[in-house]
């Protein structure tokens, strides 16, 4: 795999300079299963502001084969300081389209996290027969036996790609112990809830609520309880891009072999 993608750092975040049509490319080629283990994250305002905050996490970032930008907002703020992100590629979208248009028959998937029947709706409405499931317990990330057993459970079961649904920063950490654990082969995305959008678990944002940047709104009108700390918490992202500097021309060249 002779690619090679540029890196810019916006926030401190990494984020790589790529259109969804290229990634999809990128994700149909065949040998992706032969390869080390590695690992693809769609940082979003959330992702951004707990990076500024907890630096420790930039490192998982980092080390990721892709890191796309997933929101709107960011590629907006973005590029009001002349970053040049000019194409989000969210994580649930690049998810529905690798279902519809890259896996077949043939790919063999291992999903991390989500209930069974979402797994089983997956398998029969398109036609995929070679998943395997493992769904962690609540708090996993916390205790190292169990990520050893989501560790081993992607050994035992090689795939093609492996769906990790558990949440951020939980897929994120997971993918990350993945990508240093021997033995572990295949594309890692981190999805969150896509998934759920996928099998009408849950409602995703009308088209329209994504191009203007407010897919967080209908979220959030979704589910206020759940999800106004998180919402509120990231408006921490104003005061930070007002104190970020301008672009400065420089972005980083890696190979992707």
């Amino acid at each position: 795999m002779s690619e090679y993608v540029e890196r810019i750092h916006f926030l401190a975040t990494p984020f790589d300079l790529l259109s969804e049509e290229k990634v999809l490319s990128m994700l149909s080629q065949p040998d992706l299963a032969d390869l080390p283990f590695r690992y693809l994250v769609t940082p979003n305002s959330d992702h951004v502001v707990r990076n500024y905050t907890q630096p420790e996490l930039l490192d998982i970032y980092e080390r990721a084969w892709l890191s796309l930008c997933d929101s709107q907002v960011v590629a907006r703020l973005a590029r009001a300081k002349n970053y040049p992100i000019k194409e989000v590629v969210t994580g649930s979208e690049l998810t529905r389209n690798l279902f519809e248009s890259v896996f077949d028959a043939g790919h063999r998937i291992t999903v991390i996290g989500c209930e069974l029947r979402v797994v089983d709706y997956l398998k029969e409405h398109y036609g995929l027969s070679k998943i395997n499931h493992h769904n962690p317990k609540m708090g996993f990330i916390h205790d190292d036996s169990a990520i050893q057993e989501c560790c081993q459970f992607v050994i035992d079961h090689p795939a093609d790609f492996v769906l990790i649904a558990v949440g951020s920063p939980q897929q994120e950490i997971l993918a990350s112990f993945l990508s240093s654990t021997s033995g572990c082969k295949g594309i890692g995305l981190c999805i969150g809830a896509s998934l759920l959008f996928l099998s009408g678990q849950e409602r995703r944002a009308p088209r329209i609520f994504s191009r203007l940047g407010l897919e967080w709104l209908f979220r959030l009108l979704q589910d206020p309880k759940r999800l106004w700390r998180r919402y509120f918490n990231n408006l921490n992202i104003f005061p930070m891009v007002f104190r970020e500097k301008p672009f400065d021309g420089k972005a980083s060249h890696r190979s992707l072999i």
